[in-house]
C-alpha cells in the first residue's frame, strides 16, 4: 500500500505533453532560499574610478572653431593693413612718393595668398605622416607645392611699387628693379575723375621707353608733387584740361594762372 501512494504522489508531479513527460517546475515557495541565492546571485562589478570631464573644458570642435576664427580675424587685420605694412617696410628715406602697384596682385591680396599657401602647406605635409587620410602620397605632394607658390606669389605682392624719390623714379618688383630720372620724362597730362561730391586730380607720366606712370594728387602729397614738376624737363609734351585747373585751385596747389604757365604756356 505504502508503494502505491508513493506512485501516485510522483506521477502529480508530472507532466504529461504528447508522449513526453515533464517534471512539473517547484513553486517559488518551496526553493529553498540559500540555494536560490547561491545559484541566481547577480554580479556585482565595483567601481574604483570614474572619470569625468575637467569642468570647463570645451569639446575639441569648439577650440577649433575658435583657433580658426582668430586666425581669420588676423589675417583680415593683415589684408587691411598690407598697404601700410609695405610702405613702412620699403618705402626709401628720400622717397618723395610712394605708390603700390595696382592690379589683381595687391598687398592685401597678397596677405590672402600668404595664409592660403600657409594653411594648405601646413596641412598637407602633416596629412604625409597620416595614412588614414583619403589624399593619396603625390596628392600630398602637389598640395604642398601650391602651397609653396601661394606663399611666393604673396611675397611678390609686397615688391611691387614704384617710388618716387627726390632724383630718380625706381619701379621695382621681385625679379627686376629699374630706375629713372625725371629728365626722361617726355609726356606729362593733368586729368580728372569723379570722387563723391569733388573731382580727383591725376598726374600721368609718360618716358621716353614708352612706360607709364600714374600718381593721385591729394593735400597730402600736392607739395611733393610741385617738386617733381620742377625736375620735369621744360621740353616735355604737356596737357591740362579746365577741370584739372579747378581741382588744382580747390587743393591750393596752383592757382590759375600758375597752371596756365605751367602746362600750356610753357
Amino acid at each position: 500500500m505504502p508503494d502505491l501512494f508513493d506512485k501516485k504522489d510522483s506521477q502529480k508531479d508530472k507532466v504529461t505533453l504528447g508522449d513526453e513527460k515533464f517534471e512539473k517546475l517547484p513553486e517559488n515557495d518551496e526553493i529553498p532560499e540559500e540555494g536560490y541565492t547561491q545559484n541566481h546571485k547577480k554580479e556585482v562589478v565595483e567601481v574604483d574610478y570614474v572619470e569625468e570631464g575637467k569642468p570647463g573644458r570645451e569639446p575639441k570642435k569648439f577650440q577649433k572653431i575658435k583657433v580658426f576664427s582668430l586666425l581669420f580675424i588676423i589675417g583680415a587685420l593683415l589684408a587691411l593693413a598690407a598697404g601700410t605694412i609695405q610702405e613702412m617696410v620699403f618705402k626709401s628715406k628720400e622717397s618723395l612718393i610712394f605708390v603700390p602697384k595696382g592690379g589683381v596682385l595687391s598687398p592685401a591680396i597678397g596677405v590672402v595668398a600668404i595664409a592660403l599657401g600657409l594653411v594648405l602647406a601646413i596641412i598637407a605635409f602633416i596629412s604625409l605622416f597620416n595614412r588614414r587620410g583619403k589624399m593619396q602620397v603625390g596628392q600630398k605632394w602637389i598640395a604642398i607645392v601650391v602651397g609653396i607658390i601661394l606663399i611666393v606669389l604673396g611675397f611678390s605682392s609686397f615688391f611691387r611699387f614704384v617710388d618716387y624719390k627726390e632724383n630718380t623714379i625706381v619701379d621695382r618688383n621681385l625679379l627686376v628693379t629699374r630706375a629713372y630720372t625725371y629728365l626722361d620724362i617726355t609726356e606729362v597730362h593733368a586729368t580728372t575723375s569723379p570722387s563723391g561730391e569733388n573731382q580727383e586730380l591725376h598726374y600721368n607720366f609718360k618716358l621716353q621707353d614708352g612706360k607709364s606712370y600714374d600718381i593721385t594728387v591729394n593735400e597730402r602729397n600736392m607739395s611733393n608733387v610741385k617738386i617733381i614738376d620742377s625736375k620735369i624737363n621744360k621740353t616735355a609734351k604737356r596737357s591740362i584740361d579746365n577741370y584739372a585747373i579747378q581741382e588744382m585751385e580747390r587743393l591750393k596747389m596752383y592757382t590759375k594762372q600758375e597752371a596756365l604757365e605751367l602746362f600750356i604756356l610753357e
